[in-house]
């Protein structure tokens, strides 16, 4: 009889340990779970574009928006697309990006430096956030209303309108508006747009840099 005792309280034992166990893991699965969610939504994507897709972007300079817009190199004549046509698709769009030029529409006599705007350019159209608030969240105080700039990016097909707001002195990112979303992003895009509209004409060095990386 207490032979019997002593295997049931062994089993009892080990059933208990058992469970002990699998709550255990159910609960190290879950947290990892949760864990792997959050680090997942450490980065949220605000917008990504094809920069050689955009047709247009504009900007505020001194509270005034200027608008630049893409056209081919003037130089571009009918026997050099005939012979980039036959050269591989590689090339051809390589050669298309390199004749890519600049104009302000706000005025067409500005010879416009090409890497600004390609620097610009870069940073608009690739935005990463480390969040992104709800639609009901209370956005009132993250400065969208009276924005440091408002950048739009327009494509054949859509146009795209980054709000900037105030910077969260904190976590030292900046809070912006792509459309109708807002996120909380550490996006440079503020750095590359100009104090002067001077500052995105061409001189005689950046025209120098800029036929040397061709």
């Amino acid at each position: 009889m207490n032979k019997q005792k002593r295997t049931f309280v062994i089993l009892a034992i080990v059933l208990v340990a058992c469970l002990a166990g699998y709550l255990g893991l159910l609960n190290y699965n879950k947290y990892k779970s949760d864990d792997d969610s959050e680090s997942e939504s450490d980065s949220v994507e605000a917008l990504s574009l094809d920069s050689s897709d955009v047709k247009s972007l504009s900007f505020l300079i001194e509270g005034q928006e200027y608008t630049f817009s893409r056209i081919k190199s003037e130089d571009t004549s009918d026997d050099t697309e005939s012979t980039e046509s036959e050269k591989t698709d590689t090339d051809s769009e390589s050669s298309t990006d390199d004749d890519d030029q600049w104009v302000c529409d706000n005025d067409t006599s500005l010879k416009i430096n090409t890497s600004k705007v390609t620097s610009l350019l870069g940073n608009a159209t690739s935005i990463t956030a480390s969040k992104k608030f709800d639609s009901d969240a209370d956005t009132s105080d993250f400065g969208l209303d009276e924005p440091q700039n408002v950048v739009k990016l327009s494509t054949a097909d859509e146009t795209y309108t980054i709000t900037i707001g105030e910077k969260n002195a904190m976590l030292g990112e900046y809070y912006i508006k792509v459309n109708d979303d807002v996120y909380l992003s550490s996006n440079t895009i503020l750095g590359t747009i100009p104090d002067s509209i001077d500052d995105m004409v061409a001189t005689k060095d950046s025209e120098s840099t800029e036929t040397e990386s061709e």
